[in-house]
């Protein structure tokens, strides 16, 4: 209270073209004061906003792709999900017996395995080892597989045979996806 007193005695002992000069003065003060601060302000949020721009166009470049890729593995997996509920009971050791013999193809032997892939899939394998076979049997053979949506051909390895000139041993690695639960061999 006191210093309000001083102050308003100081300026009652002002003339009043003094007072105008001081109250100008103060007044440009506060205009230059506010738009400091304004100006400060605007600046920050308009680099708060180029920021943030560049932020979302990030993310669009990350995670859409993302999202698009979580969309087609969803569509996949419900496609796969389809086709393993066709045939429950399958079995990939008695599939390659019945094809290979339906084809008269000679084999050497087919080893069945289980591979935990992470997932909710396991994925069952089975190595066949064919012996003394031309081109056209291979390719049907494989032509065979591939027309079956519930196994795929993963590994194959050609070799030219010893026994028989003008044929070729094969081993191929057939597989498919069993849901965990009942992973069978």
């Amino acid at each position: 209270m006191e210093l309000i007193n001083k102050l308003r005695l100081i300026i009652e002992g002002l003339e009043q073209k003094d007072f105008f000069k001081y109250l100008v003065v103060l007044l440009i003060f506060i205009v230059l004061l506010t738009g400091t601060i304004l100006f400060w302000h605007y600046n920050k949020i308009s680099g708060l906003r180029e920021s943030l721009e560049e932020l979302n166009d990030v993310r669009e470049d990350t995670v859409l792709p993302i999202l698009r890729r979580m969309d087609t593995v969803s569509l996949q997996k419900k496609q796969v999900n389809a086709i393993l509920a066709k045939d429950k009971d399958f079995k990939i050791g008695d599939y390659l017996n019945k094809l290979l013999r339906k084809q008269g193809l000679t084999f050497n032997s087919i080893t069945p395995s289980t591979v935990d892939l992470g997932n909710s899939y396991n994925e069952v394998f089975a190595k066949v080892q064919l012996s003394e076979m031309d081109m056209r049997q291979l390719c049907e053979f494989l032509e065979t597989i591939e027309k079956n949506e519930r196994v795929y051909a993963k590994d194959l390895e050609i070799i030219k045979s010893k026994k028989n000139p003008g044929t070729i041993d094969v081993n191929v690695t057939v597989a498919t996806l069993e849901p965990k639960q009942i992973a069978k061999t």
